[in-house]
């Protein structure tokens, strides 16, 4: 959970510290000098009203009302601009995910993940100078960033596969991705706050606290973790025996794997239909996640209207609800398993709908209904998404832990790799939809 935590803050707090770093009303009127085009855009400020804001009372800010709200950047980054800043840790994720579950099956995912964390936390903790001194340096800090983010997720999948028995994936799957929804949420409060401070100008704040954050998890994860159960200093020999006779007996190393000859099934598994299936929904999730997290903080400030500490409220909502769902969730479907009241197949489809056609519905109500009047009405519909989402975890998620648990670093990889074709495609959509659909930014 912890790492998963380190990697998102790290990652995804970019969206709430460029809201406090951009002029938004000088990179409107720069905008606004320009002929229109289809760019890879972030969603940005803009203090005239448009046909929807034109219904709202606050629809117009002068230069101390802009202060005053919390947003008080003083960059000169075109939406364009910002948009590659965006997606430059997918770019760099990218490159380097081919190789990640390989690395995790192979090394152990102790390692690899030590060395992914540590490696976030310096390009983090350089973030505020290096974007100060040049913009085409910090998008390269941030490719390489990205280039660490990548064995995150496939080296806690490994650990996972040897960690826990069958019966309680879908909970420590739950668990485990709980991170993500901490820093969405707790993360997204504290960075908005941190935003609105005079101190260093306040949004530095927030990459010096992550970076914090990721170094003090190094040192935790160095001491206390080993890549499989019969290492560790701290199980009884009882509970080692059980964890080996569940899990134990299907992992081998890569010189045991040597020794006996067995190689990686690697044709079977790129051309299995259960792969196939939990890729298939990884993209979807990294998609509408990936739209939620980076841009619900642009779409509460220029669509919802809202001022920094509400924005943060908003922004956090759908994934403190989306911890608590997934949580539960995956407790309900670890339990109907066990009553075998479900097979795991059947459990993972079925909670797996829930996430994709839920959050489907609500996507189109929040294009087609929600506008600056209709704040409450948008809490809610978040609230809803994030409940939806929870599904993920005990469908999709749960499915890639438990089709090749000796290779869980590997099918990981896979669904990352399919993941990070969502992350880059969505700024994409965002950007056509901001661009040609009259402001609105969710369709």
């Amino acid at each position: 959970m912890a790492v998963i935590y380190c990697s998102i803050s790290m990652r995804s707090h970019i969206g709430v510290a460029m809201v406090c770093m951009i002029n938004a009303t000088a990179v409107h009127e720069m905008a606004e000098q320009k002929v229109p085009k289809l760019n890879l855009l972030i969603p940005t400020a803009t203090t005239e009203a448009t046909p929807i804001e034109a219904q709202c009372s606050r629809h117009t800010l002068n230069q101390s009302e802009i202060v005053e709200s919390g947003y008080k950047g003083t960059f000169l980054w075109s939406t364009e601009m910002q948009s590659l800043i965006i997606s430059a840790s997918f770019y760099g994720n990218f490159l380097i995910i081919w190789f990640t579950g390989y690395f995790c099956d192979v090394y152990g995912p102790r390692i690899v993940a030590l060395i992914g964390v540590f490696g976030m936390s310096v390009a983090t903790c350089l973030s505020p100078t290096i974007a100060s001194w040049n913009y085409y340096v910090f998008f390269g800090l941030r490719m390489i960033f990205g280039l660490f983010e990548s064995p995150a997720l496939p080296s806690m999948s490994a650990m996972a596969a040897r960690w826990f028995p069958p019966s309680e994936r879908s909970t420590i799957a739950a668990i485990i991705t709980s991170g993500n929804q901490l820093s969405a949420s707790l993360g997204v409060v504290i960075a908005t706050n941190l935003c609105s401070l005079h101190f260093l100008d306040g949004w530095p704040l927030i990459f010096y606290l992550a970076a914090l954050i990721g170094f003090t998890w190094c040192i935790l994860w160095g001491f206390f973790a080993t890549d499989n159960p019969s290492d560790s200093k701290f199980l009884s020999q009882e509970e080692k025996d059980y964890l080996f006779e569940e899990n134990g007996k299907h992992h081998q190393s890569s010189a045991e794997r040597k020794q006996s000859g067995q190689k990686m099934p690697l044709k079977s598994m790129i051309f299995s239909k259960a792969t196939f299936a939990v890729i298939s929904a990884q993209f979807a999730f990294n998609f509408t996640n990936t739209m939620m997290q980076a841009y619900l903080p642009s779409y509460s400030r220029d669509v919802l209207v809202l001022d920094l500490k509400e924005n943060g409220i908003f922004t956090a909502l759908p994934f403190f609800i989306q911890l608590i769902s997934k949580i539960s969730m995956g407790i309900f479907a670890d339990f109907l398993k066990r009553k075998q009241i479900l097979s795991p197949t059947t459990s993972c489809k079925i909670f797996q709908s829930l996430a994709s056609f839920g959050c489907g519905i609500i996507y189109a109500i929040m294009a087609l209904y929600v506008d600056c009047t209709k704040t409450t009405e948008a809490l809610v519909l978040l609230g809803f998404f994030g409940f939806f989402l929870g599904g993920a975890i005990p469908g999709s998620f749960t499915a890639s832990l438990s089709i090749a648990p000796m290779y869980a670093g590997m099918i990981a990889s896979f669904t990352l790799i399919a993941g990070a074709f969502g992350n880059i495609l969505a700024p994409a959509v965002v950007g056509f939809f901001v661009e040609k659909v009259c402001g609105f930014y969710f369709v």
